[in-house]
C-alpha cells in the first residue's frame, strides 16, 4: 500500500502554500479566472479535453470548451468575483516510479460575487473537489490540468439574496 504526502493550508495564499505545486495550481486558476471573467485564455490552460465538471446544480460538464463556456455564461451578470480561501488540503498522489504529478485539492472558499451594479458582494460559502494531472496538451499551466473538478455550493443563498435587493431597491 502507498501512502500520499498530505499538504493542509488555512487563510489566504502565501508562499509556504505556493510550496505545494497542487495548491499553486488552484491558487493560479483562482486569481486568472476572477482578474478578467471574459477568460480570454485557452479553455485547456487549466481543464484537460477530457475533464468532467460536476455542478452543484446537478449539471454535468464535459471537456474543456464546454466547461469554458459554461463558465463565462455563469460569470457573465458579475462584476467582480472573488474566493477567498478557508482551508485547502493537497493530496500529493504521484507515482514516484512514472514521475507523472496527480494532486487531489480539497479546498473550502468564500464565494464573493458583486453583481453588476450592486456595490456589495453577496458570499457563499463553497467547497471544491480539484483532481489535477498531468497536461493532456501542451498550453497546460505548469504542465497539468484538472481531469475533473466537483462543485458544492447552495446556489439558492446568492439567488435569494439578489431577489431580497431587488426587492428592497423597488421599494425604495
Amino acid at each position: 500500500m502507498m501512502s500520499f504526502p498530505v499538504f493542509r493550508h488555512t487563510g489566504p495564499w502565501n508562499e509556504i502554500s505556493r510550496q505545494d505545486r497542487g495548491l499553486h495550481f488552484v491558487e493560479s486558476y483562482a486569481t486568472e479566472i476572477t482578474s478578467d471573467l471574459t477568460l480570454p485564455y485557452s479553455s485547456t490552460k487549466f481543464f484537460s479535453p477530457s475533464c468532467t465538471f460536476y455542478d452543484a446544480t446537478d449539471v454535468t460538464y464535459k471537456g474543456a470548451g464546454d466547461i469554458k463556456s459554461w463558465m463565462q455564461r455563469l460569470f457573465s451578470p458579475f462584476d467582480k468575483l472573488e474566493f477567498a480561501v478557508i482551508s485547502c488540503l493537497s493530496i500529493n498522489e504521484s507515482d514516484p516510479r512514472d514521475k507523472k504529478p496527480k494532486y487531489t485539492v480539497i479546498g473550502e472558499f468564500l464565494g464573493k460575487h458583486w453583481f453588476k451594479g450592486d456595490p456589495e458582494p453577496i458570499l457563499a460559502p463553497r467547497v471544491m473537489i480539484f483532481n489535477i494531472d498531468v497536461s493532456e496538451t501542451e498550453d497546460g499551466f505548469d504542465g497539468l490540468q484538472y481531469s475533473s473538478v466537483r462543485l458544492y455550493w447552495n446556489t439558492s443563498l446568492v439567488r435569494d439574496e439578489r431577489m431580497r435587493r431587488a426587492q428592497t431597491k423597488d421599494k425604495a
